[in-house]
């Protein structure tokens, strides 16, 4: 019995040794590839910025940098990443900081329906994996539950578990540059058209005025402790339901924001109303969309 113990121990040992292994060739491979957006925006260090949009995936699609910065011979980036919410936007913020980027203005997308939120969508809960062992990562994760000190401490496990992102295809993508990324230099991405034909039903999308906005506090701090000029805004939906309701709401909030936080809101969010012709989804602007919306809020960049 007492060698069958110690021979399951050398067992569990060597399958230790390999799955750590494993772990750090992945990460190290993970860490110098460039294809996805935060892979990206971990190698833009020390650079000044007149301007960068940050937000999920409808800031990621809505503005385009190229003609801002034509027109306005101002520097902008776009640090959005699709499928985030306030509570990685946060993360994402701080780390852009910590590589010694300046920002001058922050243009911040947020959604009724999500700027309140202190979860992490599933989509997005594998993005970070390849710096999890950050100890600014980590300590942002953490706090979202036990199986984090798992996807932490056990080799190979993050891997393993969201191999459709993280797995050997994308080892072998990030090891020789395979594939083309899909964000443009300023780190824009914009939908074609598609003939969207318009929603089915409009919803209420208006913000909880007795929200805690945790995480969009913290970004408001953070952008006041680094001395960068923070404008709220939200593109433009195409489901959105108008009534006095909605409007009576948008203008509550923007007061709020102003009157307790000293932050300015823009809401753009209506401005096409039903429209679909500017529109890839219910939530999505498409590229014809996103040059219109861009000119609009050109006289807010030019500031």
């Amino acid at each position: 019995m007492k060698n069958f113990f110690i021979q399951l121990f050398k067992l569990l040992l060597i399958c230790y040794l390999l799955f750590w292994l494993l772990d750090e060739g992945f990460t190290y491979v993970f860490q110098k590839g460039n294809y996805t957006k935060i892979q990206w925006l971990d190698k833009v260090s020390n650079q000044k910025f007149d301007f960068a949009v940050h937000g999920n995936s409808r800031a990621y699609t809505s503005l385009d940098l190229k003609m801002i910065e034509q027109q306005t011979k101002k520097k902008g980036i776009n640090i959005s990443v699709d499928g985030s919410s306030i509570t990685d936007q946060y993360l994402m913020l701080k780390l852009f900081i910590l590589k010694n980027n300046k920002i001058k203005k922050l243009y911040l997308q947020i959604d009724p329906f999500s700027s309140n939120t202190e979860e992490i969508f599933d989509f997005a809960v594998p993005k970070f994996f390849p710096y999890l062992k950050e100890p600014v990562v980590f300590d942002h994760f953490k706090q979202f539950g036990y199986e984090w000190y798992a996807y932490r401490y056990i080799p190979f496990y993050r891997y393993a578990k969201y191999n459709t992102l993280w797995g050997i295809h994308e080892v072998i993508n990030d090891g020789f540059n395979i594939l083309p990324q899909d964000f443009d230099s300023y780190g824009d991405f914009f939908y074609p058209d598609v003939a969207y034909k318009g929603p089915a039903k409009l919803r209420d999308l208006t913000f909880d005025l007795k929200g805690k906005y945790k995480f969009l506090n913290d970004i408001i701090s953070l952008c006041k402790a680094n001395k960068i000029e923070l404008i709220l805004f939200t593109a433009p939906v195409a489901d959105i339901k108008i009534d006095e309701q909605y409007k009576q709401n948008i203008a509550e909030f923007t007061q709020q924001m102003k009157r307790d936080k000293g932050v300015e809101y823009l809401n753009f969010g209506d401005i096409y109303q039903h429209d679909p012709t500017f529109f890839y989804n219910e939530i999505h602007i498409n590229q014809k969309g996103a040059e219109d919306f861009t000119r609009r809020m050109m006289p807010v960049f030019a500031r």
